[in-house]
């Protein structure tokens, strides 16, 4: 709220005020007396404290353009223990990148993801815990299988060649930052998510679209040190 407002605001509430009470018909005429009757300060408390949350309305990051209401989506959807989505993905980097699809399963920390045409290697599952991940191939084998803390990151930076905070793309895959750690969100002049920087990364929104009556990403890119991720959802199930 503007200061020069706020100030007025409690200056008003300490002024006393009166308002006309007493009317009187003379004549051919309504006479209305001045009685000086004090509002009650109880009653300007109140009116003050609507004031005041007018005010901080402002200060949401809702803003004229969309009627999302950030701090409240971002509340819901950071406890959201389940859900899949499915679409496409690229990778690019220095030494080199590929593209295919994915689909992804999240229960509670547990994420199972899909890939299928990445870098032209075929179908792979990848299923990865608090504390381990496993790589599964087209026929069943065991591929790869990390354990201890940090697994995905460690498994990441092996076979990419970059390190990756793996148990925070759960959470900006539904355009939220990790709870976890700190960040800033960005939004356009038409109040519009369009980025969260988190942990050295950027995180660019470009779009989003109503699932079960929540607004949710429709491509997600992240960028850290020349390397690069791009994710199309074309679904969402929640």
């Amino acid at each position: 709220m503007n200061p020069g407002l706020f100030n007025w605001c409690l200056n008003w509430c300490q002024t006393p005020f009166y308002i006309p009470s007493d009317i009187r018909f003379s004549g051919s005429k309504w006479c209305l007396t001045p009685i000086k009757t004090p509002i009650k300060a109880q009653f300007k408390r109140s009116l003050l404290v609507v004031l005041l949350l007018a005010g901080g309305c402002a200060l949401q990051p809702t803003v004229s353009g969309t009627s999302v209401a950030w701090d409240e989506r971002q509340a819901q959807l950071a406890g959201l223990s389940e859900w899949q989505a499915r679409g496409r993905i690229a990778v690019k980097s220095a030494d080199g990148g590929g593209q295919g699809n994915i689909q992804w399963f999240q229960a509670g920390a547990d994420s199972r993801i899909f890939l299928r045409g990445p870098f032209g290697f075929g179908a792979y599952e990848i299923s990865w815990g608090a504390e381990s991940i496993e790589v599964v191939g087209k026929s069943g084998e065991v591929q790869v299988a990390y354990s201890g803390p940090n697994a995905a990151e460690r498994f990441l930076r092996d076979q990419l060649g970059w390190s990756f905070p793996a148990m925070s793309l759960r959470y900006w895959m539904l355009g939220v930052p990790d709870p976890a750690f700190d960040s800033h969100a960005q939004y356009d002049t038409e109040g519009w998510l369009v980025g969260i920087q988190q942990n050295g990364w950027s995180v660019g929104y470009e779009g989003f679209k109503v699932w079960n009556d929540i607004w949710l990403p429709k491509r997600v890119v992240l960028n850290h040190d020349g390397a690069r991720v791009k994710l199309v959802i074309d679904d969402w199930v929640l």
